[in-house]
């Protein structure tokens, strides 16, 4: 099966469409979106809208679960201004919709959250410490994540101790081809606000019979989700960092 992985949509709009066109283009048969769909930018419903009607599996992220729970606390000033945006233009139909998606999801031999298995929804698996332990801690073959929005992958073979490190290529992008002898963990980035310093959205593909990953950055205009983000009266920060990916 040729599935779509994506992550971090964050409200982007016009990224969320570039990448199910894409999607559409490459013939995908079905969507999994690890998380975050919400947050940071203005078309927070849209952007479910957007990928509602296809063979889509949804798994909960940290900024759905503060919607959720009303808790913003634990958010970054900026982070915190946008997520009280949201919520004040997020209606009941799509808090119930968020509401029933699951912090860990399991389809196939995937495995899927949107930090990390040691905390589904907060955890951020960005070191080898911090793979070497959930790879310690939990039998997966492939585990797909997000929420740091910076795409990498970490592997591991019986009896090693320490992940290795599969790092993108310098556009950005990621080819890996899956050892039958290694387990992973791999980042899908962000489509919606990558921080790798490359603006362009990041779009996985992974075909299960042929045991290949593929990560695509794609161009989308930037320049219309900052306008909106300006306009809505969010920190310019916000709009500043997606022209730059960061």
């Amino acid at each position: 099966m040729l599935y779509g992985i994506i992550s971090d949509i964050h409200g982007n709009l016009e990224a969320g469409i570039v990448v199910k066109e894409f999607l559409q283009r490459k013939g995908v048969e079905k969507i999994l979106i690890l998380g975050d769909i919400i947050g940071y930018g203005v078309n927070p419903e849209e952007c479910i809208d957007v990928f509602d009607s296809m063979d889509v599996v949804f798994v909960k992220g940290n900024h759905e679960e503060a919607i959720i729970t009303g808790d913003f606390d634990i958010f970054t000033t900026d982070a915190k201004i946008s997520i009280e945006w949201t919520d004040k233009h997020f209606s009941s139909i799509y808090r119930e919709k968020i509401s029933e998606w699951k912090e860990v999801v399991e389809i196939d031999n995937l495995v899927l959250c949107h930090g990390g298995l040691i905390e589904p929804l907060y955890f951020y698996t960005n070191t080898r410490l911090k793979a070497k332990k959930t790879f310690e801690q939990f039998k997966f073959r492939y585990c797909f994540i997000g929420h740091t929005h910076f795409p990498m992958a970490f592997c591991i073979s019986e009896g090693q101790d320490m992940p290795s490190i599969i790092a993108q290529e310098p556009d950005g992008s990621l080819h890996i081809i899956l050892e039958e002898d290694k387990r992973y963990i791999i980042n899908t980035g962000s489509v919606g606000q990558p921080r790798d310093g490359n603006p362009n959205a990041c779009c996985g593909l992974f075909d299960s019979e042929k045991n290949i990953f593929e990560l695509h950055r794609l161009r989308y205009p930037v320049e219309i989700t900052a306008k909106k983000i300006l306009d809505a009266g969010l920190p310019s920060s916000l709009a500043s960092r997606i022209s730059r990916g960061i």
